[in-house]
């Protein structure tokens, strides 16, 4: 991970060099930089997005429209946390992620469609095609064992 501070008001293209001169076998130009499965306009600033202090933005050398899912992983009781994913991805990543980005650090998820999401899942898996965003959704661990969660799809 790289990491660089900016002000708000910063082009995000001071950013993206940053990154290029970091990371000298990209070559400059190539990929695209994506917040919260936005892709980025290097003319507008971090404050243009609403970013706040910590918050991520991603890089892909190569983006085809089929090979990312932007997911958000929805919680009652905490915040939304969104990651940009490869469709080819474990979903134990966005796992990670969420805990990283949360205050919890065990429970369930669940796929729109009711299916419990297990850490080897990926988004082809849990049929995640044809859409670019999707919702996870999350619950604590004092749903954890409870039958009615849902069902897995692993028989």
């Amino acid at each position: 991970m790289i990491s660089r501070t900016m002000r708000a008001t910063d082009e995000l293209q001071v950013l993206m060099d940053f990154y290029y001169h970091t990371v000298p076998v990209v070559p400059h130009g190539e990929g695209v930089f994506c917040y919260k499965g936005q892709v980025l306009d290097g003319g507008l600033a971090p404050g243009d997005y609403g970013m706040a202090s910590g918050d991520r933005v991603d890089f892909f050398l190569e983006m085809r429209p089929d090979t990312f899912v932007t997911v958000t992983v929805r919680d009652a009781r905490g915040p939304e946390v969104t990651r940009t994913m490869r469709m080819t991805d474990a979903m134990q990543d966005l796992f990670e992620f969420y805990f990283e980005m949360t205050a919890h650090v065990d429970g369930t998820f669940v796929s729109s469609n009711g299916w419990r999401i297990s850490p080897d899942d990926t988004p082809i898996d849990l049929e995640m095609e044809g859409a670019t965003c999707h919702d996870v959704y999350f619950e604590p661990s004092s749903k954890h064992n409870d039958p009615d969660a849902g069902p897995s799809r692993h028989k």
